[in-house]
């Protein structure tokens, strides 16, 4: 009989020793996979077979991992630099089922990170940069991916940052291009010490620190064969006359060589000299005379703010004309010594003065319009006493003029076949009153209540040597009879009395006088 305790001895050393072995040492999984699920009851994992026929380790509906901390973000050219330094929210580990970064961008703050906002990621939990293409100023935001495609919350955004801009160390030398240049790119900035010009040869303009012949020039080639010298803009200052003088000369191309180019000058004045400035227009001597337009600033004399401008003519007896301004006086003086001028000066007349006559067409003109008195209301009626129709201001009859007088309205008569008469007085009524104008019994109303026009006109003129100054008075009375006579006046048809000065008085010999 085997020794009973012989045999529990060899049990236990047997039982000890399958406890040790794997557990799996020689199991199998045929076409199946192994389920790993949490304390839930949730699936975490799947081993062996998947769904898609691979066989892997496959870790699905991990837990939600923790967030990233903020980016940190840079300004590089051409876009904007996002790190991610590695590290998690409070300091939490990486979770085993890590997957990677996700680096979002976008130009609002706050925005949330989707697809359309994913811009780069970072696939190792060591950190990393993401260089982000940009033009404009965007904020960034990162969050975590496990392997499970869960992500974590998007952390704090940084922003926003903007590109970098490309300054002259990031450039080589020489090596930009006419044709790497917008035709914009240069708007607005200096360029110095360089001759700028639209073309090498031909028509062109060139702009050179020291052209030829001005300096400081802008020339212009016409590039015609025969020009010798190109027009120019110059800016310059003369030392002449004792003190500098600024000027701005505009020349055109000259092409012969005896000949000087049409020329604009602007001569700046001034100085201890008190020299006055210059304007003036040449068309150049060519092969013939020189024309020229002058003009000079006031020289400090008693006409402060004069302009002088002088043509030259050397055929007339003056050998130019002369036009002066200042503020308040315009002369001119022709080549035979002519002239005429208008003032506005205080204490002198006011308008057009001249010692020649004012001729238009030929014929020697008159002062013009010295007064209209108009009126729009019928006049009261009267019978024979004769009543005052329309009154002019004071007026002045200048000795040695002529006027001429004109009385214009409608009359009317309460009786058939009457006859109303008008007339002009100087001063008053009848008594001193001098009758300029009478119609004597030249006005007949054929039907009672019908008007009749009146427009009576007469010339006269001052001989007596000195001015007359009085009103004129237009009037109207029945020759005879009882029946009421006015004259008649409306908006459409005003009666009118009318003064005018047409010329000297010797003009119009036997005029009646005023």
């Amino acid at each position: 009989m085997t020794d009973l305790g012989t045999e529990i001895q060899r049990i236990k050393t047997r039982l000890a020793a399958v406890e040790r072995a794997s557990r799996l040492s020689s199991a199998a999984i045929d076409d199946t996979a192994v389920e790993v699920r949490d304390n839930t009851g949730g699936l975490r994992a799947l081993v062996g077979q998947q769904g898609d026929g691979t066989t892997a380790v496959n870790v699905v509906n991990g837990p939600v991992p923790a967030t990233p901390t903020t980016p940190l973000v840079a300004s590089v050219i051409g876009g904007v630099a996002a790190e991610w330094d590695g590290q998690l929210v409070g300091g939490a580990g990486v979770p085993l089922d890590f997957a990677r970064i996700e680096v979002h961008a976008a130009a609002s703050s706050g925005f949330t990170p989707t697809s359309a906002t994913l811009v780069g990621t970072v696939e190792t939990a060591q950190g990393a940069i993401v260089i982000i293409p940009t033009a404009t100023p965007v904020y960034v935001r990162l969050v975590t991916r496990t392997t499970s495609g869960t992500a974590s919350d998007p952390s704090a955004q940084n922003g926003p940052i903007a590109p970098a801009m490309i300054v002259a160390d990031d450039v080589a030398d020489g090596i930009i291009t006419g044709t790497k240049l917008a035709a914009d790119a240069i708007d607005g900035k200096t360029i110095t010490g360089a001759t700028l010009r639209t073309a090498a040869t031909g028509q062109r303009i060139v702009i050179a620190p020291s052209g030829t012949p001005g300096t400081n020039a802008i020339q212009m080639y016409s590039g015609v064969a025969s020009e010798i010298e190109p027009g120019e803009l110059l800016a310059a200052v003369n030392n002449d006359a004792g003190h500098p003088r600024p000027q701005l000369i505009l020349w055109s191309p000259t092409v012969e060589s005896a000949g000087t180019s049409a020329t604009i000058r602007l001569i700046g004045g001034g100085g201890s000299e008190n020299d006055p400035g210059e304007y003036y227009v040449t068309t150049g001597t060519g092969s013939g005379s020189e024309t020229r337009i002058q003009a000079y600033a006031a020289n400090g004399g008693a006409q402060l703010g004069q302009w002088s401008v002088l043509i030259q003519q050397p055929t007339l007896p003056e050998g130019y004309g002369e036009l002066m301004l200042t503020g308040d006086t315009w002369n001119w003086v022709d080549g035979r010594g002519k002239w005429f001028s208008f003032s506005s000066v205080p204490g002198l007349p006011v308008g057009l003065d001249t010692n020649t006559d004012l001729f238009i067409r030929g014929v020697e003109q008159g002062r013009g319009l010295k007064n209209f008195t108009a009126i729009q209301a019928n006049t009261a009626t009267t019978t024979t006493t004769e009543i005052a129709a329309i009154t002019t201001p004071s007026l002045t009859f200048t000795a040695g003029r002529a006027y001429r007088v004109t009385y214009h309205g409608l009359l009317v008569s309460s009786v058939a076949g009457d006859i109303v008469r008008a007339r002009v007085w100087r001063g008053s009524i009848g008594g001193t009153g001098i009758s300029l104008v009478d119609s004597i019994h030249a006005h007949q109303i054929p039907v009672a209540g019908q008007q009749v026009l009146m427009d009576m006109a007469q010339v006269v003129s001052n001989s007596t040597g000195a001015d007359i100054t009085a009103p004129l008075i237009g009037t109207v009375l029945r020759t005879s009879g009882t029946g009421n006579a006015q004259v008649i006046a409306n908006a459409s048809n005003p009666a009118w009395l009318e003064v005018r000065d047409i010329g000297p008085a010797t003009n119009y010999p036997s005029a009646r006088a005023v």
